[in-house]
């Protein structure tokens, strides 16, 4: 797997910040004021339709969808995976409640 990343932190948008042709894309959010949105190389992303990485514990879990991950892998210095096709995607690592790490991925 190979990880590409400058590990340099994004500002993270709220929608009402964003422009109105951009605002567009996201009418399924109710929310104006939610900071969730990062824009990386040119396109917007919703940091919340993700889902979360968890490094396996061992433990069973009942709750929840995370993508459990070897705490050894290279995947677990991250929080969330957006998959674009089976082999590749985003990572996102989220600094402070209002910045993002974005790294992209491919196997």
């Amino acid at each position: 797997m190979q990880i590409i990343t400058n590990w340099q932190a994004r500002p993270l948008q709220c929608l009402a910040d964003m422009p109105e042709k951009i605002r567009a894309d996201f009418d399924y959010i109710d929310d104006d004021f939610d900071y969730r949105f990062v824009c990386y190389r040119g396109e917007w992303h919703d940091v919340f339709d993700t889902q979360r990485i968890e490094a396996d514990s061992g433990r069973a879990h009942n709750i929840g969808f995370a993508m459990r991950v070897h705490p050894g892998s290279p995947l677990a210095h991250f929080d969330a995976i957006e998959s674009d096709t089976y082999f590749s995607g985003l990572l996102y690592r989220l600094v402070d409640d209002d910045s993002v790490i974005v790294g992209r991925y491919f196997s």
